[in-house]
């Protein structure tokens, strides 16, 4: 079933939803790191929320309202996830000064998902914009 979905997807959901996995694999590794500290919660639940709407875009017998267009929905949602990325690696880095190497893992890695995940849903939200 998540083979054929992930089939339907384009370039540009396939790069956002990778991006939204290494969110979740830095949120993971966040966790792991001493004292679970570097691991945004927000950021993870946005990069679920990502994935949930692609899913829900092509999956079967699925008629869902949405309230705006679906690359609106995720360039929103990418765009609160990398900004959110990006402040706590600011707030981390400030206190620690990069002292614990997971946790410098987890923060690269969340701001790299978050940054693929905004990026991807632009050039999607700008394609979609060009075909109306």
């Amino acid at each position: 079933m998540v083979q054929e979905i992930w089939q339907k997807f384009n370039a540009n959901e396939r790069m956002a939803a990778i991006g939204a996995g290494i969110v979740v694999v830095a949120w993971i590794i966040g966790i792991a790191s001493p004292y679970g500290i570097g691991a945004s919660t927000v950021a993870l639940l946005g990069a679920i929320a990502l994935l949930a709407v692609l899913y829900l875009k092509y999956a079967p017998n699925q008629n869902i309202n949405w309230p705006a267009p679906i690359p609106v929905l995720l360039l929103a949602i990418s765009g609160i996830v990398a900004l959110i990325a990006v402040v706590t690696l600011l707030q981390w880095l400030s206190l620690l000064g990069g002292s614990s190497i997971t946790l410098l893992l987890s923060l690269l890695g969340t701001v790299v998902g978050a940054g693929m995940m905004a990026w991807y849903s632009y050039q999607e939200w700008q394609s979609s914009q060009a075909a109306a």
